[in-house]
């Protein structure tokens, strides 16, 4: 990676990914340790972290085995990613019995009202992040903060320290200071404890929603998910949020977003009927050069040999199909329910944007509310911490008329400005 001027920064490795002398020592040693990716070790490690045993209804095991399996298959992974994957289902694992053990405790959870909840969906890199976290600054609303979103519930008997923050809030934020390591991550998106993220966050612990696709290549996982009903798994990640719900009592309507949501249309409206759904719409070929970029940043850290072109068509297809999904059920959300963003009119005018979205949840727009969301962008300027150049045929080989062709039919159909 370089950094251009101040702030501007440009990933070169795609084109020739090349490692340093010290960083592929460092990971051939790692070679040699021990690696253990059954299903018994993540969850024997998951007991053991919290105390409890009981994980509920045990079907989430299947789609454990087959993320374990296939990314333990992966012989172009470096042993240290895989140990990191496992890392994760851990954790998911994890949070699966903290949340088990909150619910029987918490009984009242089952009837804690979710009232007309407002969605922002859109595929990744769409501008969501942004909308969603400006619409959260209106204080008639309420939004899942990353730290929530990591852990919905405490460990059993775990209290705020003396300071008064939350155990969870401050694991969120040692996490974040991690990331920052990276600049350029943190260029490209904020997941500090505080921000507000993906509610598909939740459904982590069901292992089963596409954000395990961010964490390693699993294209066989992905056929899984997509030949199985996702509703169940959107019901479970209901439960967690009433669950929070219940923790921080409110009176405040959400807001929330999910990128997964937009080839999820039906599961989302079954387990939320009443939700305004706002859909934002982006250029695919801008979409798809952060995406590959972001993703990206990932597979030259964790393959022994980056396989950039394995990794363009995955996504090129991926984001074609989400977008065939978007457009095949975007129909099913009653008018009343919908509002279409542009991003080019997102960025032209956000407050102006965020505030249609308020109207057409029924909330009028005010002074107050404006200045909220006029303070959040006071203190969350664009490109705070940086921007990143891309170059789709420099870095993908990609050939972006050709890329145009491809999405034709979703670009004919919503009039998203030309970005690249």
């Amino acid at each position: 990676m370089s950094a251009v001027g101040s702030k501007v920064f440009r990933v070169d490795g795609f084109r020739n990914p090349v490692l340093t002398e010290e960083r592929r020592a460092a990971l051939e040693a790692a070679e040699a340790g021990p690696l253990d990716m059954s299903v018994e070790n993540v969850l024997a490690q998951a007991r053991a972290r919290t105390g409890l045993d009981d994980f509920g209804p045990m079907g989430f095991v299947e789609r454990l085995g087959l993320l374990l399996a296939e990314v333990e298959a992966d012989g172009n992974l470096w042993k240290s990613a895989k140990l990191v994957f496992v890392g994760f289902c851990v954790k998911a694992a994890a949070n699966r019995l903290k949340n088990h053990d909150y619910l029987l405790r918490n009984p009242g959870i089952a009837g804690v009202v979710i009232d007309r909840p407002i969605f922002i969906v859109g595929l990744p890199r769409s501008g969501t992040t942004h909308l969603e976290n400006l619409i959260a600054a209106d204080r008639r609303l309420r939004y899942l903060p990353v730290y929530l979103g990591s852990e919905a519930v405490p460990a059993p008997g775990e209290q705020p320290g003396l300071d008064g923050v939350d155990p969870r809030w401050v694991r969120a934020d040692a996490h974040w200071q991690r990331m920052k390591g990276s600049e350029i991550m943190a260029a490209m998106h904020e997941h500090s404890p505080d921000h507000a993220c993906g509610e598909n966050e939740l459904q982590m612990p069901d292992f089963s929603t596409y954000q395990w696709e961010w964490m390693a290549e699993v294209p066989g996982w992905r056929d899984y998910y997509f030949a199985h009903d996702q509703a169940p798994h959107y019901a479970y990640g209901r439960r967690m949020l009433q669950a929070i719900a219940y923790q921080f009592p409110s009176e405040r309507r959400w807001i929330l977003k999910g990128n997964q949501h937009s080839e999820q249309l039906p599961a989302l409206l079954a387990t939320y009927p009443d939700a305004i759904i706002v859909q934002t719409h982006r250029d695919p070929v801008a979409i798809l050069q952060s995406v590959l970029t972001m993703r990206g940043l990932s597979v030259l850290a964790n393959q022994k040999t980056p396989d950039i072109a394995a990794h363009v068509a995955y996504w090129v297809e991926r984001i074609e199909r989400m977008l065939q999904a978007y457009m095949r059920d975007a129909d099913m959300v009653p008018v009343a329910q919908r509002v279409d963003l542009m991003f080019q009119d997102i960025m032209a005018d956000d407050v102006g944007s965020a505030q249609k979205v308020l109207e057409a949840a029924g909330l009028r727009s005010s002074d107050e509310n404006v200045a909220d969301m006029r303070d959040y962008m006071a203190r969350h300027p664009r490109g705070k911490d940086g921007r990143v150049v891309y170059d789709l045929a420099g870095d993908f080989n990609l050939d972006k008329d050709a890329l145009r062709e491809k999405f034709r039919f979703y670009t004919d159909h919503f009039p998203v400005r030309k970005e690249v």
